[in-house]
């Protein structure tokens, strides 16, 4: 009996062994393996894709991982997770180099990127990414605040939204006739209602609200390292200090947005709520505005894209999303030729709403995101590259994910300090 009774249980502890073992086995994840291949646009010559770096970005994660291009451009990354993924690189040209392969001598920075890339476990993939990119800016956008205020009244909301264009260059630029668009879809990703636009965005992208900045000509300068805020209303948010911890003051803005009178003269309405009028402060002039009634240009606190072009000849042309049988009012955008953007930033909701992208690698390569939904006083802000002769040149490498980082509280016309 002793015997028997031994020998069942050594039966029944291999069994339970076994069974631990399969287990296991079953819950192994089968890693992927992923090939990148890297090249450079047709326009760019003699440039070698040696010796340049690769990074895939998990998109739930943001977990990062890096390697280095061989001779022939390929980037190996071996026994990863799999998931989606986001893979970039990038190379820094100087002025001598970037005229040796371009014929344009100023320093620019070539992005390469391919988004949402699919890795399934043990399987082995391959994709090809082209750098390519354009010179720098003279002016770019230092700041974005679209977020909202951390306000627990919501008397705040989104009033205080404000955006900060910043001279990068070492000579005097005028914002006179420079225009400011917001860019279609508004909401990205959001809601699981929202979609992508169904319009092709490498020539050109599509603005809900455009405005302009006054001045014939020369009215408005920007002194090098210095910059001009256009802002929803100017007014001082903080209420003489008291809310500074939430909110800005924007009392001393340089241009507010004003759309009341410019609705009503089309027959169409606004809003005296939303939309206030110091008329202290020069109001940048309205030229476009999707909303038929009871609109304003704010921009969308969950995610937001925008540009600041230049055209002389600009003329509205309308386009309406294909995917709308019916289009209504809402459904019509401004088209803007790429060629025209002087930057742009595209936000999104967060990792992993990268196919709502609105700007083409061109004007912007990445993204950014501000996490924890809206209303939070997050901003985000372009970062110092160097300084030169005490002169701030700020990072411009035409890639938000890399230019931009968030930030607690806005800081217009500050730098953190």
């Amino acid at each position: 009996m002793k015997k028997s009774f031994l020998f069942r249980n050594a039966i029944l502890a291999i069994f339970i062994a076994l069974g631990f073992s399969a287990c296991e086995k079953d819950d192994e994840v089968s890693l992927a393996n992923l090939d990148v291949q890297l090249e450079v646009a047709e326009s760019f010559t003699g440039l070698s894709t040696g010796e340049v770096y690769v990074y895939i970005t998990n998109t739930i994660d943001n977990g990062v991982d890096s390697a280095l291009t061989n001779a022939d451009g390929l980037a190996q990354f071996m026994n990863i997770a799999p998931g989606t993924y986001n893979v970039s690189a990038s190379m820094n040209l100087t002025e001598e180099e970037a005229g040796a392969a371009s014929g344009y001598y100023e320093e620019m920075t070539l992005n390469a990127v391919e988004n949402d890339v699919q890795l399934m476990g043990g399987i082995d993939s391959q994709v090809f990414i082209t750098l390519d990119g354009e010179p720098a800016s003279s002016l770019v956008i230092k700041e974005f605040y679209y977020n909202g205020a951390n306000d627990p009244t919501y008397s705040i909301m989104f009033k205080d939204q404000f955006v900060e264009i910043y001279n990068n260059s070492s000579e005097v630029v005028y914002a006179d006739g420079l225009y400011l668009a917001s860019l279609a879809p508004s909401r990205n990703g959001n809601d699981e209602n929202d979609v992508p636009l169904s319009l092709e965005m490498t020539e050109y992208v599509y603005a809900s609200k455009i405005l302009q900045v006054p001045g014939s000509g020369e009215e408005y300068p920007i002194q090098p390292g210095e910059s001009i805020v256009v802002c929803l209303n100017a007014v001082d948010y903080t209420n003489d200090g008291a809310n500074a911890d939430i909110t800005v003051d924007l009392s001393t803005a340089d241009f507010e947005t004003y759309a009341v009178d410019w609705l009503q003269s089309l027959g169409r309405t606004g809003s005296a709520y939303f939309d206030l009028d110091n008329v202290d402060v020069p109001n940048m002039e309205c030229v476009y505005l999707n909303i038929e009634n009871y609109g304003w240009f704010n921009f969308d606190i969950s995610s937001s894209s925008i540009v600041i072009f230049r055209n002389e000849n600009f003329e509205i042309e309308q386009v309406a999303d294909p995917s709308k049988d019916v289009p209504d009012f809402s459904d019509y955008f401004a088209k803007i030729n790429v060629n025209d953007v002087v930057d742009g930033i595209d936000m999104m909701y967060n990792a992993e709403t990268s196919a709502f992208k609105r700007l083409p690698e061109k004007i912007d390569a990445g993204f950014n995101f501000i996490e924890g939904e809206t209303y939070t006083s997050k901003s985000v802000r372009r970062k110092v590259a160097k300084e030169v002769d005490g002169r701030r040149i700020l990072l411009d490498t035409n890639n938000s994910s890399n230019d931009f980082e968030v930030i607690d509280l806005p800081t217009p016309r500050g730098f953190g300090e």
